[in-house]
């Protein structure tokens, strides 16, 4: 994820590390740790959005955690 809120495939730099953020509703959300503020989202087709146009709050934002069995 570069400054512009823009996911892109690179190899792995500073830019990669995403903050996992555990929320009440029991989802996951992924910011960026070099960039405070921008977190990673969804569309409904599943295609990526932009960062800077996502809010934890929302539903693209929110991903299910992965069962440990």
């Amino acid at each position: 994820m570069n400054e512009k809120g823009l996911v892109y495939a690179a190899r792995f730099m500073d830019e990669c590390h995403l903050k996992e953020t555990l929320l009440e509703n029991h989802y996951n959300t992924y910011s960026s740790e070099r960039y405070p503020g921008l977190y990673l989202g969804l569309s409904h087709r599943g295609h990526v959005k932009r960062a800077t146009r996502v809010s934890p709050n929302q539903a693209c934002a929110h991903f299910l955690p992965r069962s440990t069995l």
